[in-house]
């Protein structure tokens, strides 16, 4: 982490330290080895990498202002003080997520060999295997989506961060109730297992897609398809989930794409969010029936009602509705604008809620929000984990020593400060 009052001195800085290094000095020697505790309003500059070269290339990038994963920068102004996690669903899977889990974080570790015996078909040797998390349907991937989701909080709380809320989307709600304290980790993995098996045996040619426009829109364009399509999520303002037969599916994606509207497949041959699901809810009320949930202890914003019931958070009925009901995303985000949150951090595989989460924040004019992730598509947690953790600090988030000596335990970060 470097830092400087102005950015040209910052910009000057990360150009001699880069110099240095390409001549041969290491790290240490350039920068001081333990971040001090900085002063609000400064410029700061994180570094992530593995070894002095790739220091030196992070810097160099920057200096030149070229866009590189390895560097993020931005002013203490406290933005990070309040910062709101927000947990996704189905589409953020990928091959090899969450192995890194398994030896970058022992409270990550220990979560997933806990959840190891408490979802079907277990947790450490599908995330070993790389073919996992992309074959079969959503009773083999969701699973292990939630396990990387709650594994990764808790490597965050074990780091001393909180939240100051948490807010799910679809299946990211069970992750959200977890952190919150609503669900214990055993009665979270009941949900996910009976939700995602009940998902999967009402699947039967469903599918899903990402439209880019309004709510309204798209309820009135599913109106005029043949067959069954209907909104599952409002996402952002502009940015509208559907679900319902595949064909049906298709062909409005077909005819908005034609008149130039942004659409995306979902990668789930199911239909939650529709009445393709209305015959499973019964059965999912009643399998849940002894869930015993706890007052939350951290604020979490319902994507489900627009006016929760406290007395029916995370119960059995409360789940029927999260598998049934749109997901009310953009509405939670919006309400934690107006209650002054400018961070929001995605905690899980791959982001699917950064560009909604920015939308809706852009549309409640909030200024200069921080909008980061845990996980990246093919980057090991370690690496993504300590560039949210840079880009948390560049916005005024203070490193204590612990937190530091821990990050140099756990993985490559170069991370120091120049005042």
């Amino acid at each position: 982490m470097f830092s400087a009052t102005e950015h040209t001195e910052l910009v000057a800085a990360a150009k001699s330290a880069a110099e240095l290094l390409v001549e041969g000095r290491r790290p240490e020697s350039v920068a001081p080895a333990r971040l001090p505790a900085g002063r609000p309003g400064e410029e700061r500059l994180a570094v992530v990498a593995a070894d002095a070269a790739g220091l030196a290339e992070g810097l160099a990038s920057f200096a030149d202002d070229i866009p590189s994963p390895r560097w993020t920068s931005g002013r203490a102004d406290g933005g990070a003080a309040r910062a709101a996690w927000c947990f996704g669903g189905h589409g953020s899977q990928w091959p090899g997520m969450g192995r890194a889990l398994l030896y970058g974080s022992p409270a990550a570790a220990r979560v997933l060999t806990e959840l190891d015996g408490l979802l079907p078909g277990g947790v450490v040797g599908p995330l070993r295997d790389p073919t996992a998390t992309e074959a079969g349907g959503p009773e083999a991937t969701q699973p292990l989506i939630f396990a990387v989701q709650v594994a990764t909080a808790h490597w965050l709380l074990s780091l001393g961060l909180r939240p100051e809320a948490v807010v799910g989307h679809s299946l990211g709600e069970v992750a959200a109730a977890h952190v919150a304290g609503a669900l214990t980790l055993a009665d979270a993995a009941r949900v996910v297992t009976v939700r995602s098996a009940l998902l999967a045996r009402a699947a039967g040619g469903g599918s899903m897609a990402t439209i880019g426009l309004d709510r309204h829109t798209v309820e009135r364009r599913c109106a005029e398809i043949p067959g069954t399509v209907v909104v599952a999520a409002h996402s952002a303002p502009r940015e509208t989930v559907v679900t319902g037969e595949a064909e049906a599916t298709r062909a409005l994606v077909a005819r908005l794409e034609a008149e130039g509207a942004r659409c995306r497949p979902i990668r789930i041959n199911a239909a939650s969010h529709s009445p393709f699901v209305d015959g499973v809810l019964p059965l999912m009320r009643e399998e849940l029936a002894g869930l015993s949930p706890a007052a939350p202890h951290t604020p979490w914003l319902s994507t489900v009602d627009a006016v929760p019931d406290p007395a029916d958070t995370a119960t059995a009925a409360y789940w029927t509705r999260n598998l049934r009901r749109p997901v009310r995303y953009t509405q939670a985000i919006a309400a934690l604008a107006r209650r002054g949150i400018r961070t929001f951090v995605e905690v899980g595989p791959h982001p699917v809620l950064v560009r909604p989460t920015r939308e809706t924040l852009r549309s409640e004019h909030v200024a200069d929000p921080l909008v980061a992730a845990t996980g990246h598509r093919n980057t090991p947690e370690p690496v993504t984990v300590q560039r949210l953790l840079g880009a948390l600090h560049c916005r005024g988030l203070a490193i204590p020593g612990t937190l530091h000596d821990q990050l140099h335990d756990q993985g490559p970060l170069a991370a120091h400060d120049r005042g």
